[in-house]
């Protein structure tokens, strides 16, 4: 999916979408795609679903989307 699609399946803006999850995004040439799976992964785990059969998507620790991911961890732990 490109951007614009990917964040209409997310429910969010474009411009939240790439803060989010650019860096998982995989690049083709000019531009920049996102498999269904990887947000489908996403979506599990942000509502604590049981596994979909996707593997989760690998990020580091610089990445956008898992400091977002920490940041609500750590309040939900409070």
């Amino acid at each position: 999916m490109t951007a614009p699609v990917a964040a209409a399946y997310m429910c969010v803006s474009q411009s939240t979408f790439l803060v989010r999850f650019a860096s998982i995004g995989r690049k083709e040439g000019g531009n920049t795609f996102w498999a269904r799976a990887q947000l489908d992964q996403i979506i599990a785990e942000q509502f604590d679903l049981t596994s979909i059969g996707a593997p989760p998507p690998e990020l580091t620790s610089e990445d956008e989307y898992a400091a977002w991911k920490a940041k609500r961890n750590s309040a939900r732990q409070k």
